[in-house]
């Protein structure tokens, strides 16, 4: 079974994104063309640390959009659709909107899947990008979904760093009312 049968035998959809992020990430960092790593971004971000609550089709990445695109097409036989790549074999549609990651690098968690490895947005930036969403464009669903992860991961968050951020992006009062929730 090559690797892509094994992607498309694993039934549970976070679970066979992770599984595909790792062979990804291991391709890109093997390339030896780029110094940037993939991290997963946006709703697969929350798909991932809600364990599916709040599902994502797609894998939103920072990273070489180049190289990345590159690797999908030649090693994964991924197809450009748009502004995704998209795999109808394993059902994975990835899009890379830009090789700028606007957290902090030290927050990054790395998750591993056996012996390979994936990178994701920290907690509390990702918090911060769901809190953004939540005040400027009113979505209900990035509220939830902050509201959520503030809940489920209180004893892990920093808070101190989670509060410069709000302050700095004018979100501190929402998520003050957030944490005050339960």
């Amino acid at each position: 079974m090559d690797e892509l049968d094994e992607t498309a035998s694993i039934t549970n959809l976070v679970d066979r994104k992770n599984y595909f992020m790792t062979l990804l990430t291991r391709e890109v960092e093997m390339s030896g063309r780029t110094g940037k790593s993939p991290v997963v971004v946006g709703g697969t971000a929350v798909d991932i640390y809600t364990k599916g609550l709040f599902p994502s089709r797609d894998i939103d990445l920072i990273g070489d959009r180049r190289v990345i695109g590159e690797i999908l097409e030649k090693k994964f036989g991924f197809a450009r659709a748009g502004r995704h790549w998209v795999n109808e074999r394993i059902g994975i549609f990835i899009e890379v909107p830009g090789d700028y990651f606007s957290g902090d690098k030290n927050k990054i968690t790395t998750i591993w899947v056996g012996s390979l490895k994936l990178y994701i947005i920290g907690i509390e930036d990702l918090i911060i990008d769901r809190l953004n969403a939540c005040v400027h464009w009113k979505s209900e669903t990035d509220c939830d979904q902050a509201r959520y992860m503030i809940r489920y991961y209180r004893n892990r968050l920093d808070f101190g760093y989670l509060e410069k951020k709000a302050k700095d992006e004018g979100l501190l009062k929402t998520l003050s009312e957030f944490c005050k929730e339960d």
